[in-house]
């Protein structure tokens, strides 16, 4: 723990003179942390980034896509942001887990999705954009990169849509919430614009789904027959997820609980292994 929330909540208006209980709250992040506050029977979530930034999040582009998140109806309101300092409505729910992410368990969260492909907010970086930042610091530390890469972000450039939704670029469980009632996509610092059908190939790896669960998972968001889209998404979540890996290897080593190099390398392999190429798909019909 680097920060000292206390001091940081009584520099957020409202805050300096409020008798609020301030406790850790669970489902911390590997970037940021996470605490509890209430004051009274208002509760709020505290999240602080953490100074270490391997990864080249924008605070700016995460407020902006938190917002326009909230906006859409499938994120907590933003109640104040400052310098990777953000204050969110507490949402009174539990974390999914892979479990979750199965049968009619998919179908809520392509549900879930479409609500949140929104048209993006203008200055979000793509897809490519994040890999190639994740990338370049990792080189900066000394990283080597294995060859084709090059081609591979090519690749994800050239397929990006014209118009462009609002994409989370991280749809694991951990940043689902069920309250119990509906589902809750939180924590945005990945976010971008680009095609939805990114988050979708997450949530298709996670849940290992067949080919017929795609169909099922596509029929669901509202884009039927967009299996060709579906399997160059998975392809680039590799990349993606590679390119992650790689980063935070330089900063945080593979010793500890999570073998990031190891991961590395299984993402960039698999690259091999790209899909066909394809007739062109439209992207425009989930911008809302």
């Amino acid at each position: 723990m680097t920060s000292d929330p206390r001091a940081i909540l009584k520099k957020i208006p409202g805050f300096h003179d409020a008798n609020f209980t301030l406790t850790r709250a669970a489902g911390q992040s590997l970037n940021n942390e996470l605490w509890r506050v209430s004051v009274g029977s208002r509760v709020w979530a505290l999240r602080v980034a953490q100074a270490e930034d391997a990864l080249g999040i924008d605070r700016g582009h995460e407020t902006a896509a938190s917002v326009a998140a909230a906006d859409a109806g499938v994120s907590p309101a933003v109640v104040h942001e400052h310098g990777g300092v953000l204050l969110l409505d507490w949402i009174e729910g539990r974390t999914l887990s892979d479990a979750d992410f199965a049968e009619e368990g998919v179908r809520r969260i392509a549900r879930l999705l479409r609500a949140a492909h929104v048209r993006a907010p203008r200055g979000l970086p793509t897809l490519a954009d994040r890999v190639e930042g994740m990338l370049a610091r990792a080189v900066a530390r000394g990283a080597q990169l294995p060859d084709g890469l090059e081609s591979a972000l090519e690749r994800v450039r050239a397929a990006e849509p014209a118009r462009a939704v609002l994409t989370h670029h991280d749809v694991w469980p951990n940043n689902v919430m069920d309250d119990g009632d509906r589902l809750w996509l939180v924590d945005w610092e990945f976010a971008g614009a680009g095609d939805g059908m990114f988050d979708l190939a997450t949530v298709a790896r996670t849940a290992n789904l067949t080919a017929e669960g795609e169909d099922a998972l596509l029929e669901e968001y509202g884009a039927p027959g967009a299996s060709r889209r579906l399997a160059e998404a998975r392809w680039s979540v590799g990349l993606f997820e590679g390119a992650w890996a790689l980063a935070m290897h330089t900063v945080r080593g593979s010793d500890g609980p999570f073998d990031y190099v190891g991961h590395a390398r299984q993402m960039f392999a698999e690259l091999s292994n790209a899909p066909d190429s394809a007739p062109h798909e439209p992207h425009s019909s989930m911008i809302r």
